[in-house]
């Protein structure tokens, strides 16, 4: 598997959020996006980042929860679950 998850017949296929080996980073690949939220390091919230191969947006303010921070991240890769 590739950075950007597995690569199907129609593209990067979906994956759902799981955490990774970094206990405070969890990632998921939606409609060929990678979607990632990391926890701040001073403890204030959650970073969510949607990135695709040419576009990397990252919410303006840590977000109060993981949860937070994950729905923001699914609402700007358009819902794609």
């Amino acid at each position: 598997m590739s950075a950007w998850g597995d690569i199907g017949p129609d593209g990067p296929t979906d994956e759902p959020w799981a955490r990774t080996s970094d206990r405070d980073v969890w990632r998921a690949n939606k409609g060929g996006l990678v979607l990632t939220v990391t926890r701040v390091a001073d403890g204030s919230g959650w970073q969510a980042t949607v990135e695709s191969p040419n576009v990397i947006e990252r919410s303006s303010v840590p977000l109060p929860t993981r949860l937070a921070a994950q729905q923001w991240a699914d609402n700007r890769a358009g819902g794609a679950r």
